[in-house]
């Protein structure tokens, strides 16, 4: 397992150039140049022929726009060869509507879009028969005279037909001219694959398609993409495919299509696509169909249309054709707007596409430094791109890694490289064969659509005799990122053979401009045999909070010439975390507490709630002994059951009171109980099932969920009904007895609430029941009293 991890975004940089370990390592890779995409040399070869149409050829011209645009790299050089055939006099195979342009500035991209447009369908007297073999041999001879550094590449745009029936020069007969050009085209096929160029044949009309695949040569600059091939071009997504394709495969350049969206008459449309972080040059093509449609390009988060923000250079280009773009350096990177109006404009569909690539730079070591004979080595590589190690995974997935190591006495060997961690950094190991002398070499490369591949190699010797003092530096954990008075805590591992201490330094050097680092302890020492030595590297408070790179090295106090062991990295500094970040985790579980909390109280408090609900409580009214009413709780939330006692010409009952109504009693829950008021006077606890007087013979009995003896009839006095006055029915218990139910074969005659103990019991009045001078029940409303 790996342990000597920085951060998640370590860079560990050693140099291209030889190593000589005495006087340590060369200048710091802050230092170097920054990396710049590889120039490309395109030739596009536009079939003009007859045997294609006036719309195939338009569809050409808006392929060698595309590929045209699709150019990120600068000092790029872009061709246009538009073809057909030489039948006579004053006809020529090619024409070279386009020569050679560097692609240095806004004003050479809007040269090719003009040239472009004169390309067009040749007529008989122009030569409009089909000569491969003319259009490739100009091919070639661009080639050649271009920069050998350049990747190059050639477009085929045809309909495959070789035709050179009526070109003389070929032959004296048809058969024997067709022949012969195709031959001619075979040799300059193989030649232009000899220069190490691509040729990729797109078909348009009607296409034959075996013709067409013999077009195709060359290899892919990464095992991500695939080698050269034929391909039929029906429409503008096949198209955008197609040049995507070839262009990630010659150049690595990676292509993010947009959804296309339809852009009413007099009306305006938002197309969105993303440009990563990792992009250091990037287009965006829009296909708007028509010159007219105006095109407003918005970086993430900006108030201001490009060139007023986004980037740091921007080129337009074909603003006046039906296919244009913009060429970003350094574009902000997230989801970019587009955004396309029309003025009187037939509706249509328009359609983009995101073109990037990043310059990387690969970053290589190996430790021990200076290995000896049979020793094994640990080697890491990592990329770069924009002042920063790509540590993303999503990124890192299409690019490949690759090492080896050679030197003198035994065949140079790969090394297989993996990102364990998933940090970024792919580690692999390697034994220094025993025959190893003098000079070791180890080369590692990166390559992958979206990026200009890199290799670096790293030049170093074997070590012939045994280094008394050997050491590695080591960190104790990985992080994505620091920011000012970070502390990044490791150790030293030093094996000392020498039979005596030694004294080591550890020291920062080469640290890149902004860069504040100290080591803490700076001195250290070794004791005989093995030890380890814990170490605090902290970064300053004034660092600038960007990208850093550094080189902590452990060097011998007496000589630091002598390098023991060194590690060079890189860290993205970022601002200190704010109070509320810093305690998140604090924070959080205050917050959860919190949440619990009134969540518990949330529960009580419904319980509570529910609990003083008087839904399901039932005042029954008692005269005498005799039920004469009942009264439930309505429905609902109410806390109160509160009533009135009503006397007429048919007897007491009850009624619900009105809200101001003075002489109401009330009833509320109070624990498994209740509580009772009587108008004017103080609540005061009552028994379930428990008699309480109200008036001279009357009394109240509150029950709970409505229970009832179902085989009770409740017979009510009233002169309307044709039945005894009252029925008796068993009187309320009273307050100190328990409840008590006789037998149920006489309903009529038993209390279901027990011996009547109260004042009304055995259907008596009370001693103060009646008015002085009377007795039993008055009925004061009674008007024939």
């Amino acid at each position: 397992m790996r342990t000597t991890r920085l951060l998640a975004t370590v860079a560990l940089v050693v140099l291209g150039g030889p190593l000589a370990v005495a006087a340590g390592p060369g200048p710091a890779a802050a230092r170097e140049d920054p990396p710049t995409l590889p120039p490309m040399q395109v030739v596009v070869l536009v079939d003009e022929s007859g045997s294609l149409s006036d719309d195939d050829v338009k569809r050409e011209r808006e392929a060698a726009r595309t590929i045209a645009f699709s150019v990120l790299a600068p000092r790029s050089e872009v061709s246009v060869v538009g073809f057909g055939s030489s039948n006579g006099p004053g006809q020529s195979a090619v024409n070279v509507v386009c020569k050679p342009t560097v692609l240095d500035g806004e004003q050479a991209r809007n040269l090719l879009a003009g040239c472009v447009s004169k390309l067009h369908r040749r007529t008989s007297d122009e030569g409009d028969d089909t000569d491969h073999a003319a259009a490739l041999q100009q091919a070639l001879s661009v080639v050649e005279a271009g920069d050998a550094g350049h990747k190059k590449i050639v477009f085929l745009l045809t309909d495959g037909r070789l035709d050179v029936s009526n070109s003389s020069s070929y032959g004296d007969t048809a058969e024997r001219r067709n022949d012969a050009a195709r031959a001619d085209a075979t040799r300059t096929l193989d030649e232009l694959a000899q220069k190490k160029a691509q040729v990729w044949p797109l078909g348009f009309g009607s296409v034959d398609v075996a013709a067409l695949q013999g077009f195709a040569r060359g290899r892919s600059c990464t095992p991500a993409a695939g080698d050269p091939r034929e391909r039929v071009v029906s429409d503008s997504s096949k198209l955008t495919a197609a040049v995507a394709e070839a262009f990630s495969s010659a150049a690595c350049v990676k292509y993010e299509p947009i959804p296309p969206v339809k852009l009413p008459r007099n009306g305006s449309a938002e197309l969105r696509g993303t440009i990563p972080a990792i992009a250091s040059e990037a287009s965006i093509l829009v296909y708007k169909r028509d010159e007219r449609v105006q095109v407003e390009y918005w970086a993430p988060g900006a108030t201001k249309p490009a060139p007023e923000a986004g980037g740091t250079n921007f080129e337009f280009a074909g603003q006046s054709t039906d296919l244009e773009t913009v060429k970003i350096s350094d574009p902000v990177p997230g989801e970019w707007t587009i955004r396309l109006s029309s003025a009187d404009v037939p509706a249509d569909e328009v359609m983009a596409t995101v073109v990037y690539q990043a310059a990387v730079r690969t970053y290589l070591t190996v430790n021990p430094p200076q290995p000896e004979p049979g020793q094994q080595v640990d080697v890491e590589m990592q990329v770069w791109a924009r002042k920063r190690a790509i540590t993303d995974r999503a990124a890192l997935s299409g690019l490949n890694f690759s090492a080896s190591m050679a030197g003198a006495g035994f065949e140079p060997g790969r090394i297989a490289l993996a990102d364990g961690d998933g940090d970024g950094t792919f580690t692999g190991k390697v034994t220094v064969p025993a025959a190893a002398t003098g000079d070791l070499a180890f080369t590692g490369q990166v390559t992958g659509i979206g990026i200009g591949g890199d290799t670096r190699v790293l030049n170093t010797t074997v070590q012939a005799g045994g280094n008394a003092v050997q050491g590695s530096i080591r960190f104790d954990v990985n992080r994505a990122a620091g920011h000012p008075g970070s502390e990044i805590t490791g150790q030293v591992a030093v094996s000392n053979d020498s039979g005596a201490p030694v004294r080591l330094r550890l020291i920062v050097a080469d640290p890149s401009p902004g860069t504040v680092l100290t080591v803490d302890p700076p001195l250290l020492e070794a004791a005989a045999g093995d030890s380890q030595m814990p170490f605090t590297l902290r970064v300053g408070a004034d660092t600038a909070e960007d990208t850093i790179s550094a080189t902590l090295r452990l060097v011998r106090d007496d000589d630091p010439s002598v390098v023991i062991a060194e590690r060079l990295f890189a860290a993205e500094i970022t601002p200190v975390p704010s109070w509320p970040y810093r305690n998140r985790w604090w924070l959080l579980g205050a917050a959860v507490l919190l949440v619990i909390g009134l969540a518990v109280l949330a529960v009580r408090w419904r319980a509570r709630n529910e609990a003083l609900k008087v839904q399901g409580l039932t005042v029954r009214l008692f005269a005498a002994g005799t039920l004469r009413d009942e009264l439930p709780a309505p429905d609902g939330n109410r806390r109160a059951l509160r009533f009135t006692v009503h006397e007429d010409f048919s007897g007491p009952s009850l009624q619900p009171a009105e809200a101001r109504d003075a002489e109401a009693y009330e009833v509320r829950r109070a624990g498994s109980g209740i509580v009772f008021a009587a108008p004017g006077k103080p609540r005061g606890p009552l028994g379930l099932g428990v008699s309480k007087p109200v008036r001279d013979q009357l009394s109240v009995v509150v029950t709970d969920g409505g229970d009832t003896d179902e085989s009770v009839p409740q017979a009510f006095d009233s002169p309307f009904v044709g039945s005894p006055a009252s029925v008796p029915i068993p009187g309320p218990r009273s307050e100190s007895e328990p409840e008590s139910y006789p037998p149920p074969q006489d309903p009529y005659a038993s209390d279901p609430f027990g011996a009547p103990t109260t004042p009304f019991g055995n259907g008596s009045a009370p001693a103060d029941a009646s008015p002085a001078g009377g007795s039993g029940f008055e009925d004061l409303n009674n008007p024939f009293r």
